[in-house]
This record gives structure tokens, C-alpha cells and sequence, in this order.
């Protein structure tokens, strides 16, 4: 099925069914180009669509073991992707689902009026994960059981699994300590790790793994995860967060990723990977030379403004930027027209470039609302000013 999306009758009728969508959206002419909508709107042609999300559910599918390679073509996929992106070839931190009842610690989400607060018996650890441009790393920090721990995580890691590493890596201090018969109170500022400890079903293998090791510990002890504000002053846990920052910033031993790239992550690079894919066909076409002269490069700022536009403000926009609209040139081409010359000057044809950057006679009106624009890339992004323009040059209607 995948392969056959490459086919260029393929292509076609997928393309037919996305053009309804543009035009709906647009409202724009019936002769306006699907390409240049996708373009303008920021829409995966869907082709490359159905192979995302094909590529997607194979690579849930083999995360969770339920993948088989055969003689069928299509199975072929992973493999394929693989190819594009090296980095999925690593391990995921996604397993098949968990349930846990057997938490022998307790989770409190409300922050202790006085974390600092003296106790003779209860041991305390602060931890904390960062994400800097330089990498990942997590720090946990304990006074009372001399700990002071900064792992480098690398590149590929989020917060979230920063987090729970030096949850992690605490539970593992205290063990190489053999500490006994003590209550244990690990402080960390992070509720979202807490929340996922909390909840009884479980698909992140470091989560699990996180879960496992505080059981070890609460064999001989009573532990308790804490959440506290993070940056608030608490000497603890400025220091696990310093430990943090230093493990972000310390080179990794070892090829990446250290820990299980999470899910969310694979999801992300298999999108951008097809979102990159878009953007080279776009750069590629041969058609749609106006559209692609206003807009060299698929630009998410674009589409965002013009999906908060109103519908007769969108069919402007578009109009302008792919030239099919009530343009002489191009009423003239389709056999509105007898002339292709513009209204207004009558000295060159009567394009939307023409209009927007040349024509002498509109000339205060371009001022006023768009200023001196050399190309129409510019125009394109004063989408304000190119719409007062277009109020004004009521013989364009």
C-alpha cells in the first residue's frame, strides 16, 4: 500500500481530495494550483501523509513486538526509515503496556511547608534534570547520605526522562549504601514525573524501571517522593539543580543515546522527516513559478496568519501570492478577458506583481500600505498591508 502511493496516478487522486480541502479553506479560484495551496497552507500532500503515518504504525508496532518482516513489499518500510534517519535504529522508551499495584512508596504532590526542616531520622535527596543547547543531565544531591551524582544523558533525552533518571540514580546511591531501616525523602520539583509514578498503568520503559528500583529500596525502608518548587530558595535543591546543569554539560561516554529515546521524540523526527520532504518537492516544482517566486520556502508564520484570516480575506492573500485572481493577465489567459494589459496603466500585463511592485498609477496606494517592497516574498509577509492595499484598488474586484 505504501509503495503504491508513489505511483503518479496515485499521487493525483490523493491530490483531488486534498484540493477540496484547500479550496474549502481558501476559497480561492477553481484554476489555482493544489501545490501552491498545500504550500501557502502548511498541508502535507497526502502521499507523503499516508507514508508517515504508515511509517509511524509500523514503528509502534515493532516497539511493542508485533512487528514481522516477510516478503511483503510494504514491510520493507522500517527498513527505509532507518536508512533516513540512523537515530531510530535505536531503542525507544516505549513498552508494551504495565500495570502497577504494588507501589510500596508514597507520592506526595503537595509541597512540604518545610522541606528543610530538621528531623533526626528522616534522610533526604534532592534531585533535578536539565536540558541545555549543550545536552541533557541530571543531578541528585543528598547531605545526609553524602551524594553528589551528575550523569551526562546526551543530546536525545528530554526533561521529563532527566527527571526521572536522577530519581533513578538516587534510588541506586542508596542501595550501594545499604541504608536500613530509615525513612527516605527524595524532594524533586518535577509533578510530571511524580504524576506518571503515580499512575497505575505504565508505558515508558524508564518510568517502570524507576518504579522498580524505589521498590528495592522500600524493602528496608520507608521512602517518600515529594514534590518541591523548583528555584525557590531550598538549598537541596539548588544544588541538584547545579549537579544537573554540570551532567548537561559534560561530555557522554559511549555511543547515544545513554538511556531510550522517548516515543514522543521517534514521533517528531519521523514528522519533520516528511515535513522536510514537502518543502524539497515544493523547492523542486516546476509549475506554480509566481506562487514560488512569492513564496520560496513553505513558511509555518505564513500559514499561521492566514488561518486566522476570514474567508474573503484569505481568497485575497491567495490570490495574490499564486496570481490566480482577478488579475487582467490571468482573466485573459483562462478567456474572461479580451486584454491582458493593466487597468490601471496600461503599459505592461496586469499581474499580481505587476500590481504590487510596479505599476505607477497605484503607486501612493502600495506606499501607504506596503511601503517599498522589492520583492514579493516581502509582500507576502505584510499580510496586513497587503490586504489594506486591495481595499483600496476596488478595480481588482
Amino acid at each position: 500500500m505504501v509503495d503504491l502511493t508513489n505511483e503518479a496516478t496515485i499521487i493525483k487522486k490523493l491530490q483531488r481530495y486534498q484540493r477540496l480541502a484547500c479550496m474549502a479553506a481558501t476559497g480561492c479560484m477553481r484554476t489555482t494550483p493544489t501545490a501552491a495551496l498545500e504550500a501557502m497552507l502548511e498541508l502535507t500532500p497526502l502521499h507523503l501523509h499516508v507514508q508517515q503515518e504508515a511509517t509511524l504504525a509500523a514503528i509502534r508496532l515493532k516497539t511493542l513486538n508485533l512487528w514481522s518482516k516477510n516478503s511483503v513489499p510494504h514491510t520493507g518500510i522500517i527498513d527505509r526509515i532507518h536508512s533516513k534517519i540512523p537515530i531510530l535504529q535505536a531503542k525507544y522508551d516505549r513498552i508494551p503496556k504495565q500495570f502497577v499495584f504494588d507501589k510500596k512508596y508514597k507520592i506526595q504532590l503537595n509541597e512540604n511547608s518545610q522541606p528543610e526542616g530538621l528531623s533526626p531520622n528522616e534522610l533526604r535527596i534532592f534531585t533535578d534534570g536539565s536540558k541545555t543547547n549543550e545536552g541533557v543531565g541530571s543531578g541528585a544531591f543528598s547531605e545526609d547520605l553524602n551524594i553528589h551524582i551528575c550523569t551526562p544523558l546526551g543530546t536525545y533525552n528530554t526533561v521529563f526522562q532527566a527527571e526521572c533518571m536522577g530519581i533513578i540514580q538516587a534510588a541506586i546511591a542508596i542501595d550501594a549504601r545499604k541504608v536500613n531501616d530509615f525513612p527516605i525523602r527524595i524532594l524533586t520539583d518535577s509533578r510530571a514525573v511524580l504524576q506518571a509514578l503515580r499512575c497505575n498503568v505504565v508505558n515508558s520503559g524508564l518510568i517502570y524501571e524507576c518504579h522498580q528500583r524505589l521498590n528495592e529500596v522500600c524493602k528496608n525502608n520507608n521512602v517518600t517522593l515529594q514534590w518541591i518548587k523548583g528555584h525557590s530558595g531550598s538549598r537541596g535543591n539548588d544544588a541538584a539543580d547545579e549537579l544537573a546543569r554540570r551532567g548537561s554539560a559534560l561530555a557522554t561516554i559511549g555511543p547515544e543515546p545513554i538511556i531510550p529515546i522517548p516515543f514522543g521524540n521517534v514521533c517528531s523526527l519521523v514528522r519533520r522527516h516528511f515535513t522536510n520532504q514537502h518543502a524539497q518537492l515544493w523547492k523542486n516544482l516546476v509549475d506554480c513559478r509566481q506562487a514560488r517566486d512569492a513564496l520560496p520556502e513553505i513558511n509555518s508564520r505564513l500559514t499561521k496568519v492566514l488561518m486566522r484570516l476570514n474567508k474573503p480575506q484569505i481568497r485575497i492573500v491567495t490570490s495574490a501570492i499564486t496570481g490566480h485572481g482577478t488579475f487582467n493577465k490571468h482573466l485573459f489567459t483562462i478567456g474572461v478577458t479580451d486584454s491582458p494589459l493593466c487597468r490601471a496603466c496600461m503599459g505592461e500585463e496586469e499581474t499580481a506583481a505587476h500590481v504590487l511592485l510596479k505599476c505607477p498609477e497605484v503607486a501612493t496606494y502600495r506606499a501607504k500600505h506596503l511601503g517599498t517592497p522589492g520583492s514579493l516574498p516581502e509582500v507576502a509577509c505584510n499580510i496586513k498591508g497587503l490586504l489594506s492595499f486591495f481595499g483600496e484598488i476596488s478595480w481588482l474586484e
